[in-house]
């Protein structure tokens, strides 16, 4: 099952970590990655909504082989943000009001938990590549730019113990020619690793309001969760 909590807490948690910064200096001097940086951030100016296909990879200690999850991802400048899981099981997690909402049909269960106060922050950290300018402080970056790969690759690897403590290490892969995320991996602190790539990328397409609309079914018990 999803674990809507630790989704939350392991963003949350970063972003508490890495306090908002200024965007003029921290990647002066870097060459091709500043140029690439500067690409990626017009790029999402110009992103008012995004569609994708996903598939997920978690890797735990307790587990013998890796959980994969696939399905489909939503987002709608400014804030709003839909994940519907569909294999193995069918979950919805919808981030709109200031809310995350994360509805199990099949145990006829949702979990509510307010995250307004972290939104902004959350946000720029599951773009992961909008909120660069900030890690960089924080990490240490290789930055790979292979002729056989479509991507540019960015390994982060944290300066400090305590940002250690919450990311031991972060890969993102940015597409050569969107200049959006289509891979993004990150390893928790416990070593828990969990990976996103994201397919059938579009760009702009109208989307309808009530598609952010989570209308349970008056069977669906919802409980009322707090991140701390």
């Amino acid at each position: 099952m999803v674990d809507s909590r630790k989704f939350v807490l392991t963003l949350v948690s970063l972003a508490l970590a890495l306090p908002l910064l200024a965007a003029d200096s921290s990647l002066s001097g870097t060459g091709q990655l500043e140029s690439v940086i500067k690409n990626v951030m017009e790029q999402q100016k110009r992103t008012n909504t995004l569609e994708a296909d996903f598939r997920q990879e978690k890797v735990m200690a307790l587990m013998a082989k890796p959980e994969v999850s696939t399905g489909s991802f939503v987002f709608a400048r400014p804030n709003q943000v839909l994940w519907k899981y569909d294999a193995p099981r069918e979950v919805t997690m919808l981030i709109a009001g200031g809310f995350l909402t994360t509805y199990y049909p099949n145990l006829k269960k949702a979990e509510r938990v307010e995250v307004k106060k972290y939104q902004d922050r959350i946000f720029k950290y599951m773009g992961a590549s909008g909120a660069i300018d900030e890690l960089a402080r924080y990490f240490d970056f290789t930055f790979t730019d292979s002729a056989a790969n479509t991507a540019y690759v960015l390994d982060l690897t944290p300066k400090t113990h305590t940002i250690a403590r919450r990311a031991k290490h972060i890969t993102i892969w940015i597409d050569k020619k969107s200049y959006l995320t289509t891979r993004f991996e990150y390893v928790e602190g416990d070593g828990d690793t969990t990976r996103y790539e994201f397919t059938n990328l579009r760009i702009n397409r109208p989307i309808e309001s009530d598609r952010f609309a989570l209308n349970l079914p008056p069977t669906v018990r919802v409980e009322q969760m707090k991140l701390n």
